[in-house]
């Protein structure tokens, strides 16, 4: 497999870069250790406090 670019790491800020690069014409390959394992929201599951902020610049990025 050739690619010109290389992202390691699948979560936001690696497929952020992938879909900003999209356009670019350039063979992007992104590569991620770990198998997704998204669980179906339920309304009792425990609280998790991890948040994501999402700046200005981040929105204009999006």
């Amino acid at each position: 497999m050739q690619a010109d670019i290389v992202i390691v790491g699948a979560g936001m800020v690696g497929c952020t870069l992938a879909l900003a690069l999209k356009e670019s014409g350039l063979n992007i390959v992104v590569l991620e250790s770990k198998a997704t394992n998204y669980k179906e929201f339920k309304p009792d599951t425990p609280f998790e406090p991890r948040v994501s902020a999402i700046s200005l610049a981040s929105q204009k990025v999006l």
